[in-house]
């Protein structure tokens, strides 16, 4: 039994149609995979954004913890050796000392990780220096923060 010619073209046509079928299903996973990639690009970028975004909260917060100590010598200037951490030479304020004591602990609950608090007077110009020092949540790397200003 010979085959027509119609039959033929429609048997050719069903075997092209099957290739096509594997081909789209080949170009329907390589999309999947180019999309995968995309979306682990996205995720990665997205958790060093938070990653940024947490930093500068936490700088923005031992700023602000500086400066209010600092305020509070400017204030309080009579007694601004009283304002050191470590406490150094005689204090005549146990209120400022109390204060003092109160900021470090403030600032130790505050941050996170390894907690340093330094605050400095250099009694010939003035100027008083508040360090803190933290390290991140992932303690991959150790932040400092130095403000400096006159308290004459």
């Amino acid at each position: 039994m010979r085959k027509s010619s119609s039959q033929l073209q429609l048997s050719r046509r069903g075997a092209r149609l099957g290739r096509e079928r594997g081909v789209t299903l080949i170009d329907a996973l390589i999309a999947i995979v180019i999309l995968s990639f995309g979306l682990i690009g996205m995720t990665r970028m997205q958790g060093r954004m938070v990653t940024a975004a947490t930093d500068a909260q936490l700088r923005t917060t031992a700023i602000q913890m500086a400066d209010e100590l600092l305020n509070t010598v400017i204030v309080d200037n009579v007694n601004a050796a009283c304002y050191t951490l470590p406490q150094s030479g005689a204090c005549g304020s146990s209120a400022a000392t109390a204060r003092t004591t109160d900021w470090a602990t403030r600032v130790a609950a505050t941050m996170p990780g390894t907690v340093t608090k330094t605050v400095t007077l250099n009694a010939g110009n003035g100027q008083m220096m508040v360090s803190i020092g933290w390290t991140a949540r992932d303690a991959a790397d150790a932040r400092l923060l130095n403000v400096v200003t006159d308290v004459r």
